[in-house]
């Protein structure tokens, strides 16, 4: 990899960091945990991102009736 391959690979990493520090901070989580977590693992914090969203969009929905 080149210089430019890594810097863009670094733009990425960090653009992730601030999405994730946003979503933490919108869902009352810690803002700079996440930014620090999904800098630095981005592809794990990316997983545990996913799987906490649903985790909150079920406890938020009400119980289905039948």
């Amino acid at each position: 990899m080149d210089e430019k391959e890594y810097a863009s690979v670094a733009l990425v990493f960090y653009l992730f960091a601030i999405f994730c520090a946003y979503w933490a901070r919108s869902t009352n989580r810690s803002a700079w945990g996440w930014f620090f977590f999904g800098l630095f693992l981005a592809p794990i914090a990316g997983l545990v991102l996913l799987h906490e969203n649903d985790k909150d969009l079920r406890n938020a929905s009400p119980p289905k009736e039948k």
